[in-house]
């Protein structure tokens, strides 16, 4: 069975006693074998850690915990506490996390404000930003953003003239070797998909990890190098 990417967070609860944490909630755990019960060993490694079935090679490594339940899905949650912590993760950190069957290997990702996987939608990569925060970055629906490509880059920049014709936007786009791309709204959600053909000549492909960041009128995407990080 193949290696896939996810993208996994650390989180901090909100009432006492107050411990950082993470959980996967995924209908892939049960094709991993993390089935209901099952006994998991949690290894520690610097800025990540191992999620592994235990079986008689791992069965005193690590810290125990079991796969659970979350409503109706499958979850696993790993409480970083005394008996279990990892030197260089705090809360907000997010991790790369590539699973096989049986084992889950999570590394610390550089910082940015969020991360995406990259899904495929007619044979080619696609990728759909979505959420308040494009609102908070200015992206409104119906705005337009010009779409510089670089390899390994891709950066949205918001339109600000509101006087520009949809015509001279484009004219002006194809004069400098942008794309264009328009903020849309659905059901109440800001969203903006990026397709295959920007996304491959950026050097992006389904199942590659994105970093974003971003700040008003702007929003930058990058690919982090996962070799750096172990993978």
């Amino acid at each position: 069975m193949g290696m896939n990417m996810t993208i996994l967070q650390i989180t901090a609860t909100k009432k006492p006693p107050y411990r950082t944490k993470m959980g996967i909630r995924s209908s892939w755990l049960a094709d991993m074998g993390f089935v209901y019960g099952a006994p998991v060993r949690a290894i520690p490694l610097t800025d990540g850690f191992i999620l592994a079935l235990q079986d008689e090679h791992n069965q005193h490594s690590g810290k125990l915990i079991h796969v659970g339940l979350d409503g109706t899905k499958l979850a696993l949650t790993l409480n970083f506490a005394k008996n279990f912590s990892v030197t260089g993760l705090t809360a907000g950190d997010f991790l790369a996390a590539r699973y096989e069957y049986g084992v889950i290997t999570a590394r610390k990702l550089p910082p940015a404000q969020k991360y995406y996987v990259v899904g495929s939608q007619n044979y080619g990569p696609f990728l759909r930003l979505c959420g308040a925060w494009l609102n908070d970055a200015g992206f409104l629906p119906d705005t337009i953003a010009m779409v510089a490509v670089q390899p390994g880059c891709l950066t949205l920049r918001l339109c600000n003239d509101p006087a520009a014709s949809y015509a001279e936007i484009v004219k002006f786009a194809r004069a400098h070797r942008y794309q264009v791309l328009q903020a849309q709204r659905n059901q109440n959600i800001t969203i903006m998909d990026l397709d295959g053909y920007t996304l491959s000549h950026a050097g992006f492909d389904t199942g590659n990890i994105i970093g974003i960041h971003y700040k008003h009128g702007r929003i930058t995407l990058f690919k982090p190098d996962l070799q750096k990080l172990g993978f």
